[in-house]
């Protein structure tokens, strides 16, 4: 509930939705952010560093386009390629791996898990490029949160670690983690020396920050276009019943209404809790109210009214069952089987369901809705920060041995229009793809049987929209972003990179817990304020002071 990219407990936060516009969790100085002290080394107090401050730790960016976008990002939104390029480039064309030596990565995944290595030939494609074997630890991610504290407290990490930003916002001691257990990626990074490694100075500077714990470039980005998440529904079930995409929430009840069947295994919704709050113009996170007083999100009169009105939509029967008993349940096959009829996920979501649902049914029709708010007017949007998924190298690895695992995220980082980027998406062509009349790539049964977003996590590449074998897909994505951020809220931490104190982390679930509780009509609305007063007493007033010292600091 608070920051969440989707709905529900933490284990329910899924990075594949993101992984499209390589979205990040929203920002704006949230209890998923935080800051304080400038002294380096690792502290439970938090710190907070303007990313020009930061430079000095950065890659220095070296560009690198292998095709030219049919319809360029505007003001931060994707780039849009209409079609697949007739050739491809070979962005690396030596082996990263020179010792051979397997390399070691933990990475989740949604959806069944592909053979393992020995037995899956598009793991053998990539690796052969690798120059060595990547076994995955390939973790279901609806329990990734689950097995990473665990392992963090036991110290026991692979070479390679993916983490999203919100993951580590939640442990209360990552910073002394970080420190403990990840290398310090300064000293093969920064500035000028990621000419070694092309396809990482690539990325954008503003999402290297976000790598940034202890006053040291801890791990590798993967970059978003900044909108955290859309409201998805099935076009073309609301054709067939003649409705259309809502404007405002009179028309959200009447389509809960509409559409709601029990007896016809139908429900208007699914999880969008956090939508709902955006719609009602909750701000992101910690916002300035307009006597410049610092609160945050939860504090608000909107968000109090967004939890009303969320509630009443579970009480009167409109969202599903499943979601109703279980706020970590996963809606995707619900939303695919038409169960359910519209809910909120990652905008990276949208392609991953057209290639599900498409072979098995072809007028399958998933579309964003245009933002909107609740009673009509401007809407607002939240941003998301430049980057919210990580990837982490172990520490005490030796200076041989990391400089080949940077060289395996170099690779991974191969952007669109790349020989790797298809091949770490799709496999090799003839076996795991073949090429359609537009030129893009369809997997074969192999290929659908071996391919798994495991490579994709690895490293992060400048966020494109190019699934143009989706008829529409390019152009709707593209008019859904730029639309998106002509209304992204302003951000009063805009440009500052904030590590928040770890005490913090640990306030997020206990209230997320409570409003799920009052949503579910197992707590009555007015524990919303104890919820709050709880919030406040545990730490929350102690975060507002630090926040407001971060905007006193940076003049602000």
């Amino acid at each position: 509930m608070i920051e969440s990219p989707v709905d529900g407990a933490p284990s329910r936060r899924k990075f594949l939705g993101l992984l499209g516009t390589g979205a990040a969790v929203a920002a704006g100085g949230s209890a998923l952010a935080g800051c304080s002290s400038s002294d380096k080394g690792p502290s439970t107090e938090g710190r907070a560093e303007t990313e020009d401050k930061l430079a000095g730790l950065m890659p220095a960016y070296l560009a690198y386009e292998p095709v030219k976008p049919d319809l360029p990002g505007v003001n931060g939104s994707s780039p849009g390629f209409l079609k697949y390029p007739t050739e491809l480039k070979r962005a690396v064309p030596d082996k990263p791996v020179t010792s051979g030596k397997e390399v070691t990565a933990m990475t989740p995944l949604w959806g069944p898990l592909p053979p393992g290595l020995g037995n899956n030939s598009y793991f053998d494609a990539n690796n052969a490029r690798i120059g060595a074997p990547v076994r995955f630890n390939i973790v279901d991610g609806g329990q990734y949160t689950d097995k990473l504290g665990p392992m963090l407290a036991a110290g026991n990490v692979p070479e390679l670690t993916v983490m999203m930003g919100w993951m580590a916002s939640s442990f209360t001691r990552f910073s002394q983690a970080a420190d403990k257990l990840f290398e310090d990626l300064t000293p093969y990074l920064a500035g000028d020396k990621a000419k070694d490694y092309p396809m990482l100075a690539n990325l954008p500077t503003r999402a290297w920050a976000y790598g940034v714990w202890n006053g040291q470039l801890k791990a590798v980005p993967y970059p978003g276009a900044g909108i955290p998440w859309a409201l998805f529904y099935r076009k073309d079930l609301f054709d067939q019943y003649g409705v259309e995409a809502p404007k405002n929430m009179d028309d959200m009840l009447a389509l809960g209404k509409e559409l709601t069947n029990p007896k016809a295994n139908r429900w208007a919704f699914g999880s969008m809790v956090a939508e709902v709050a955006r719609a009602f113009r909750a701000p992101s996170g910690w916002h300035k109210d307009s006597a410049g007083n610092l609160k945050h999100q939860i504090e608000t009169a909107e968000y109090e009214q967004a939890v009303a009105f969320n509630r009443r939509l579970f009480q009167s029967g409109y969202v599903h069952p499943t979601i109703l008993g279980n706020a970590g349940a996963d809606v995707k096959p619900l939303f695919e089987g038409g169960q359910v009829l519209m809910y909120q996920d990652g905008p990276g979501s949208w392609a991953e369901a057209l290639q599900r649902q498409l072979p098995i049914n072809p007028k399958f029709n998933m579309q964003p809705v245009m933002p909107f708010a609740h009673d009509g007017g401007k809407p607002i949007v939240w941003k998301g920060e430049p980057a919210g998924i990580f990837t982490f190298v172990k520490k005490g690895l030796g200076e041989e041995r990391i400089r080949e695992l940077l060289g395996v995220l170099n690779y991974t980082a191969s952007p669109f229009g790349t020989e790797e980027a298809v091949l770490c998406a799709y496999g090799e062509e003839g076996k795991h793809y073949v090429k359609e009349a537009s030129g893009a790539p369809k997997l074969t049964a192999l290929g659908t049987k071996e391919v798994a977003n495991s490579y994709i996590f690895l490293g992060g590449r400048p966020s494109v929209i190019s699934q143009s074998q989706y008829p529409g897909y390019v152009e709707g994505m593209h008019a859904w972003e730029k639309e998106s951020v002509a209304h992204a809220q302003d951000n009063p931490f805009e440009g500052i990179r904030v590590e928040q104190p770890s005490k913090l982390g640990a306030l997020d679930q206990p209230f997320d817990d409570k409003v799920q509780d009052i949503l579910r009509g197992r707590r009555p609305m007015s524990d919303l304020k104890v919820a709050l007063n709880d919030w406040r007493k545990n730490g929350g007033d102690e975060g507002r002071e630090f926040f407001a010292k971060v905007l006193s600091d940076n003049g602000r």
